[in-house]
C-alpha cells in the first residue's frame, strides 16, 4: 500500500520567484500520492493569499489555512500539522525546492523499509538564478555528529503519528525548531533510513541560513538549547554551547567517577631524530603522557621485545615510578599478541592501546575519549593524530574505495566536507596508534586478532565491534602527534590484505559513515 505524504509548508512572504519555483515542484512530483498543507502566517504581501487561495482552487490535494495573526514559524508549522491527515509529514520551505522524483524515492524507501519511522536524503543549496551547488554528502544516521550539527535537515520525512507523539514543534527553538524535533524523534526510535541522493534544493536568499552561516544568529543559540535538554533527557552531564568559529555545537562532557585506564605500549626501544633531537620514541611516549595528561587514573603497561636496551627501561621506571608495568614479550614479532598480553596483565576496565612512536599534545585527551566511551553502546574511541609537521596523519578510517586513514596528509585547519574534521562523530574504524577500548567489549570480540601480526589489526577489530552492533567514536577534540612507521617499517604483506579482504571485503566501499571519495 502507498504511503500518503503530508507536505507541509508554513509561508511567509516568501520572494514571488522562489515560491512559483517551489509550486512547480510539488505539483511536478512522479509521485502522486500526497497532499500540501500550507500556512499563511499574516503575510503583508498581498499576492500571497491570492496565490494560496488560487493553488486551493486547482487542487483538492491543497489545503490552506490563513493565520488571523503573525505566530512566528513554530506555531505556522503546527497548524500545518493540524491539517495533514497523512502516513508521513514532509518538510518543505516557502522558497525552496523538491527534486521531481524525491517523494518517489521516499515511498521506495519505505517500501523496503515498512518499519521507518525517520527518513532524510542528501542536499544541495540552489541560487536565486537557479545554480545548483554545494551538496552535502550525508553520512547514514550518526548521532553523535548529530549533535555537532543538524545535518539530516533537508530532505526530512517523519512519520506523522510520531509527530504528534513527541508533541510537534516546541515554542523557544525558532531558527532550530526542525533540529529540536528531530532530537526528540530520535529519542523515541531507531528507525532511521538515510536516502544517499539529492532530494532537496535549499535556496540561498539573503539572511537565510542557507546563504550564510552568520545569517541567523538566533537560531544558533536556540540548536545549542535544543541539543543541551536533548542531553539532559538523556541523563548526559555536558557543557553545550555554540561554536561560532566552527559553526556547530560543543558538547563537552563531564567525566563521572573518572574511570581507571590501562595504556599498553608495545616497544622495542627504537630511536629517532623527532622535531631534531635523537629521541628515544617510547620514553618521549610516557613523558608526554605523565607531564601533559590533566587525568589522572591510569596505569602503564610497557610490553617490551626482547633486546630492549636495559638503559630504556631504567629510563621508562625514572620517568614514571609509581604507576609503571614492564612486561617482557620474548617471542616472534606480533603486534596483535603483543597488545593481547598487555591487556592480559592489566586491570581496568578502560584499554588504551598505544603506539610507542606517539606524543600526547591536548592535555585533557583521556577525559574526552572517556566521556564519549561511557555511553553504552560505543566499543572504542580515537583521537586526532597529526603527523610531525601538523598534518593530519589519521582522522579515522574510512572504507571508501580501500581501508585508509581519513583525510591523511590535509592541513589540521582544513574543515572537512561540511566540517567532518572538526566535530566527533561515528566511524567504521580506527588507528590502533591510540584507541581508547572498553575492556569488556574487547574480550567479547577476542581482542586483536594475532592472524594479523603488524597490519589490518586495528581493521578487523574495528569491524567486529560493528558487526556487534557497536558505535566507534572519532573526535578531533584529543590530539597527539604519531611519527608513523618510526617503530617499524611500514610494510603490508600481500597475504596479510589477502586475509582482510577475505574476511570483511564486504566492509570494503560500504562505509556507512564516510560517503564521500
Amino acid at each position: 500500500m502507498k504511503p500518503l505524504f503530508s507536505v507541509i509548508t508554513p509561508v511567509y512572504n516568501p520572494p514571488q520567484y522562489a515560491f512559483e519555483k517551489c509550486i512547480e515542484t510539488v505539483f511536478e512530483q512522479e509521485f502522486k500520492d500526497w497532499e500540501w498543507c500550507l500556512v499563511d502566517d499574516c503575510s503583508t504581501a498581498p499576492w500571497v493569499k491570492n496565490r494560496l487561495n488560487e493553488l486551493q482552487a486547482l487542487d483538492q490535494r491543497v489545503k490552506v489555512y490563513f493565520r488571523s495573526e503573525n505566530g512566528g514559524i513554530v506555531a505556522a508549522s503546527n497548524d500545518a500539522i493540524s491539517l495533514a491527515s497523512g502516513d508521513f509529514i514532509v518538510l518543505l520551505d516557502n522558497d525552496d525546492e523538491l527534486h521531481l522524483e524525491a517523494l518517489e524515492e521516499v515511498a521506495k524507501s519505505i517500501e523496503a523499509n515498512p518499519n521507518v519511522d525517520y527518513l532524510y536524503s542528501n542536499e544541495d543549496k540552489i541560487t536565486e538564478d537557479g545554480e545548483h551547488f554545494d551538496e552535502f554528502v550525508k553520512p547514514d544516521w550518526s548521532p553523535e555528529r548529530f549533535l555537532a550539527q543538524n545535518y539530516c535537515s533537508h530532505l526530512s520525512v517523519i512519520r506523522t503519528s510520531l509527530v504528534n507523539q513527541v508533541g510537534r514543534f516546541k515554542t523557544g527553538f525558532d531558527g532550530a525548531q526542525d533540529y529540536d524535533l528531530f532530537l526528540r524523534i530520535t529519542e523515541r526510535t531507531k528507525d532511521i533510513v538515510h536516502i544517499p541522493k539529492v532530494l532537496y534544493h535549499w535556496r540561498t536568499v539573503p539572511g537565510s541560513t542557507a546563504s550564510a552561516n552568520n545569517a541567523k544568529l538566533y537560531a544558533y543559540t536556540a540548536a545549542a538549547k535544543a541539543v543541551d535538554e536533548h542531553l539532559k533527557r538523556r541523563r548526559i552531564v555536558a557543557d553545550v554551547s555554540f561554536d561560532q568559529t566552527r559553526s556547530l555545537v560543543s558538547v563537552k562532557r563531564h567525566v563521572i567517577n573518572h574511570p581507571k585506564i590501562s595504556i599498553i605500549i608495545p616497544t622495542c626501544g627504537t630511536r629517532k631524530s623527532v622535531f631534531g633531537v635523537d629521541t628515544c620514541l617510547v620514553v618521549n611516549a610516557v613523558e608526554s603522557i605523565e607531564r601533559k595528561s590533566s587525568y589522572t587514573n591510569f596505569e602503564i603497561i610497557v610490553v617490551v621485545d626482547k633486546g630492549t636496551p636495559q638503559q630504556v627501561i631504567t629510563h621508562l621506571k625514572t620517568v614514571c615510578p609509581n604507576r609503571l608495568k614492564i612486561i617482557d614479550y620474548d617471542k616472534p614479532f606480533n603486534f596483535s599478541d603483543k597488545c593481547n598480553v598487555g591487556v592480559v596483565n592489566s586491570d581496568a576496565p578502560l584499554i588504551l592501546m598505544l603506539n610507542d612512536d606517539t606524543e600526547v599534545i591536548s592535555p585533557d585527551w583521556l577525559e574526552t575519549m572517556v566521556g564519549h566511551i561511557t555511553e553504552e553502546d560505543v566499543a572504542m574511541v580515537g583521537p586526532l593524530l597529526l603527523y610531525e609537521d601538523g598534518r593530519i596523519q589519521s582522522a579515522g578510517h574510512s572504507n571508501t574505495h580501500s581501508l585508509h586513514n581519513f583525510c591523511a596528509g590535509y592541513s589540521s585547519n582544513d574543515f572537512g566536507h561540511f566540517r567532518m574534521l572538526k566535530l566527533a562523530r561515528e566511524v567504521s574504524g580506527l588507528t590502533g596508534a591510540c584507541a581508547l577500548i572498553k575492556r569488556d567489549a574487547y574480550f567479547e570480540v577476542g581482542g586483536m586478532s594475532e592472524i594479523f601480526p603488524l597490519a589490518f589489526n586495528d581493521c578487523d577489530i574495528a569491524f567486529k565491534f560493528l558487526e556487534l552492533g557497536y558505535r566507534l567514536i572519532w573526535t578531533p577534540n584529543a590530539r597527539l602527534f604519531h611519527f608513523e612507521t618510526a617503530s617499524r617499517p611500514a610494510h603490508v604483506k600481500p597475504s596479510e590484505v589477502k586475509l582482510i579482504m577475505s574476511r570483511w571485503g564486504r566492509k570494503i566501499n560500504n562505509d556507512d559513515y564516510c560517503k564521500i571519495h
